[in-house]
């Protein structure tokens, strides 16, 4: 029987109509590159997430050393000023506070206590009595800071106060003192100054202060990740003139009026990605060691602060 015209044979192929389409080894080339392809941008994602971890992390652990330096360097600046008298002027008079500390870091004075208190600056490895500390971590430097704030007699001094006026100042709560006879409105201050210690809390350790403020002590946190605080102190031997620098341990409360400079050692940490390690041991000069631990970006850093206006001298102001 002969084909059709124009037919084709039973079972004949057709070529030219075939489907295209991918083998299983085609597909699963593409899916080998395609995942090669995504691993190598989540590691370069992961790499720039990473420096820019890290960048944040520096960034803010300068801002935290530039405000630790400034800090001290404003307060141990201003101790000892007593307004228009020098640093060894007399100093008369009797203050009361309620929940103050005991011995040499009591802002208030009694009628029993030495002519020289309140000191500008007294510290000690001793922690204070009777002060209302927040968990303070062990074996730390306490440091406390006493000056005359601003004047008051504008707006009523509202706390312990002090009238200054050469040769002396009378410290007073309520009425000031009639003497000096020839001081006026503008020799009124505010009594101030703060305790500097570090705290233990749950997410790390913190510089914080018992502030002064009216006739209250106020705790208050100055700056989260202070891991260590060492100080050194010179000071001017007996006749004022050249002397040594002093460990807080061997500081004593004679020489505290002739402190004229004070060197300050920290370690300071901020909180970084969860993977980062510091293999860097931190140990400063008394010995205190910081191990770092994972997660935390440190740094140490040291400075000196002259205390200007502790420095005793002459003249009426």
């Amino acid at each position: 029987m002969a084909a059709p015209v124009g037919g084709r044979g039973p079972g004949r192929a057709d070529a030219g109509h075939r489907q295209a389409g991918a083998t299983l080894i085609e597909l699963m080339v593409a899916m080998v590159l395609a995942l090669v392809m995504i691993l190598a941008l989540t590691r370069v994602y992961l790499a720039s997430a990473e420096s820019a971890s890290d960048a944040t992390a520096r960034a803010s652990l300068t801002d935290k050393t530039r405000l630790l330096h400034e800090r001290f360097n404003s307060e141990f600046r201003r101790a000892d000023f007593w307004g228009r008298v020098p640093a060894d002027a007399e100093r008369r008079g009797t203050l009361t506070l309620g929940s103050d500390c005991d011995g040499d870091f009591a802002f208030g004075r009694s009628a029993q206590a030495a002519s020289d208190r309140p000191l500008g600056v007294w510290a000690s490895t001793t922690q204070p009595k009777a002060c209302s500390l927040q968990s303070p971590l062990a074996k730390q430097t306490y440091v406390v800071i006493r000056y005359a704030t601003e004047t008051c007699a504008s707006g009523g001094c509202g706390g312990p106060a002090l009238k200054s006026f050469y040769p002396y100042t009378s410290f007073f709560n309520g009425t000031p003192p009639a003497e000096p006879e020839r001081a006026d409105a503008n020799d009124l201050w505010r009594y101030g100054g703060s305790l500097y210690y570090l705290s233990q809390q749950q997410g790390g350790t913190s510089l914080r202060r018992l502030r002064l403020s009216g006739a209250r002590l106020r705790n208050q946190e100055v700056l989260e990740g202070v891991e260590a605080l060492v100080y050194r102190w010179y000071v001017a031997d007996a006749g004022g003139n050249d002397g040594r620098w002093q460990t807080t341990a061997n500081l004593s409360a004679a020489m505290a009026p002739r402190i004229q400079a004070v060197e300050i050692e920290a370690v300071v940490s901020v909180a970084t990605r969860a993977t980062y390690q510091d293999t860097q041991q931190y140990t400063l000069s008394d010995g205190t060691r910081v191990d770092p631990v994972r997660g935390r970006l440190y740094r140490e850093l040291a400075f000196v602060v002259p205390l200007e206006m502790h420095r005793p001298g002459g003249g009426n102001g």
